[in-house]
């Protein structure tokens, strides 16, 4: 069997755990506080020591014979590794390792991106359940724990030293932005008209002109900024009220302005799946169209190869466009939200996505809000639309 190190890995000390009596009398190192973060396996795997020799000793793209690697570092340490995918060998067995390490590498993350984005997905995770078992942590709680939260707004020079700027004029702009708050409270009964819905996804994210830069390398002009133009967002609905639009799982296509169907399950199952993908969050999961905002990492990347910023940029992207479909919400007269407390499991599942090439960023959401409200929202201004 041939073996090679993952083309990505992020190799470092972790929090010490108690060391056993056994492990004391035996020098066992394996509590050492060591462990591996692969983004094409997704988790941690303790290591030993010991286990970073047979790393360095193998180059990126670089293999060798399990006999040999064995011969050089002990059996047991190497059949470990095997074992937990951070040797990748050539059997069949590892084959969708291979695959994984594979889009990884062409893709082109950047290491630390990677490790990342890989370790902050959620799987399985449910909010609303979760705080009525442990209890929802307050802000009176925070404050006893952790004390004060940083002030508001930062001071770094005394007061009268300040140049005060004079009073901003109001346009409409101005209402209608102090109407922008973010909704937990949407109508169960309320269906969103199809036009609305048309016209959201049209100003928020279809492609207003296209340009060729070079041949083959076509530039989007969207109503929001994208790094070099490249717009690697996409928009995956998941529809449950809208009239016309029978309930299910789409894709909105950015220049052809229309949804491809991707699945059409009944409606108590795109109920459960909404709230799955919201990570439990009702107060979020019942409105009529939820966006699941996913980036294609490699669009992206073709330009900004390994690069220490482009990550970074595609979840500005994202921001943006969230941006965008509040105002467009608000000005449409619907409560709108965005949430990164995401299943990104879920949403891979659902959209076919593979999590490496294409993967989960937010999930935002619009309808009509219902008052008097039963979940808290933060409106100090009272301008909410209504």
């Amino acid at each position: 069997m041939i073996l090679k190190r993952p083309t990505l890995l992020l190799i470092e000390r972790a929090p010490p755990r108690p060391l056993s009596m056994q492990q004391l009398l035996s020098k066992d190192d394996s509590a050492s506080g060591w462990r591996a973060l692969a983004p094409h396996l997704g988790h941690e795997v303790p290591l030993q020591l010991a286990d970073l020799a047979v790393f360095d000793a193998l180059a990126e793209d670089e293999a060798a014979s399990r006999a040999d690697l064995s011969l050089r570092f002990g059996t047991e340490r190497i059949d470990y590794l095997v074992d937990s995918g951070l040797l990748i060998g050539d059997h069949a067995d590892h084959e969708p390792l291979r695959l994984r390490d594979r889009l990884l590498k062409d893709t082109g993350w950047w290491t630390p991106a990677a490790v990342a984005h890989s370790f902050g997905r959620w799987q399985g995770i449910d909010v609303d359940a979760d705080q009525k078992r442990v209890g929802k942590r307050t802000l009176g709680s925070l404050i006893r724990q952790h004390g004060p939260p940083p002030p508001e707004a930062l001071e770094l020079r005394a007061r009268q030293d300040w140049l005060v700027l004079p009073a901003a004029r109001k346009t409409a702009l101005d209402k209608l932005l102090v109407q922008r708050t973010t909704c937990r409270n949407f109508d169960p009964e309320h269906r969103l008209p199809a036009a609305d819905l048309a016209s959201l996804m049209h100003r928020v994210f279809a492609a207003q002109a296209t340009q060729e830069l070079a041949p083959g390398a076509v530039a989007l002009k969207k109503n929001s900024p994208s790094g070099g133009g490249l717009h690697p967002i996409e928009a995956y609905l998941l529809v449950q009220r809208v009239e016309g639009v029978p309930p299910g799982l789409y894709h909105y296509h950015s220049t052809g302005h229309a949804l491809q169907v991707l699945g059409l399950p009944d409606a108590d199952q795109i109920a459960a799946m909404a709230k799955e993908l919201v990570a439990g969050q009702a107060w979020f999961a019942n409105a009529p169209v939820l966006v699941l905002m996913a980036a294609r990492f490699k669009r992206n990347f073709w330009k900004y190869r390994n690069h220490a910023k482009a990550w970074r940029v595609i979840q500005l992207d994202a921001g943006h466009l969230s941006q965008n479909l509040y105002l467009t919400a608000t000005e449409m007269g619907y409560g709108a939200f965005i949430t990164g407390a995401i299943n990104d499991e879920c949403a891979e599942r659902l959209f076919e996505l593979d999590g490496l090439s294409t993967g989960a960023i937010a999930v935002c959401g619009f309808g009509r809000r219902i008052g008097p409200p039963v979940a808290v929202e933060f409106d100090p201004l009272g301008k909410a639309v209504r």
